[in-house]
């Protein structure tokens, strides 16, 4: 990742949301919870969180609550509602809560996924034990070159549902591909 230049991510970036729209799931969404890119060589969510403010979605971000090793959730109202957190990740200055029932899809973020939907995160579980406790599809936006056909896996992993690449849409659930191109 640190190889890719700010040049690409935006050109591919791009083409994940051009993607990503033509995904009925993400199309009827009217709540998407989705985080904050904070670290080199990241899909551009921010871009994509204009794109789907601008569609009219809820967007929720993720406030992190250390002592629970869990997210509490903030309703997005600007780019200036945010500051960087102990960990160096862009959050929310508050959170509210942790109920995502009422989420219609989650982002989350990966180092790498497989094509079977597991995924390597950053080491905190965070997001698994968010994972476990909702049943929201759940979708990774990743350049094609963090994609790998296996990646090791225990119980307590969740997988995503779909992975969104700048070539294509992969579906976990019946580990089929499609392709765009």
């Amino acid at each position: 990742r640190s190889e890719i230049t700010y040049f690409e991510i935006k050109t591919k970036t791009k083409q994940i949301i051009d993607n990503l729209s033509t995904v009925d799931d993400f199309n009827y969404a009217k709540s998407v919870f989705c985080y904050v890119n904070s670290r080199p060589g990241e899909v551009d969510t921010r871009t994509l969180i204009d794109y789907m403010a601008g569609q009219g979605k809820s967007v929720f971000l993720p406030k992190l609550n250390k002592e629970a090793k869990s997210f509490r959730r903030f309703h997005f109202m600007g780019w200036d509602s945010l500051v960087k957190n102990s960990e160096g990740y862009w959050e929310p200055k508050l959170g509210l809560d942790e109920d995502l029932s009422d989420i219609d899809i989650i982002i989350v973020p990966a180092l790498a996924v497989s094509t079977h939907g597991h995924r390597i995160g950053y080491g905190g579980g965070y997001y698994d034990k968010l994972l476990r406790d909702t049943h929201a599809p759940k979708y990774v936006l990743a350049f094609e070159f963090q994609l790998f056909e296996y990646i090791e896996s225990t119980p307590k992993d969740i997988r995503v549902d779909k992975i969104i690449t700048e070539r294509r849409v992969i579906s976990t659930k019946v580990d089929k591909s499609f392709s765009n191109n």
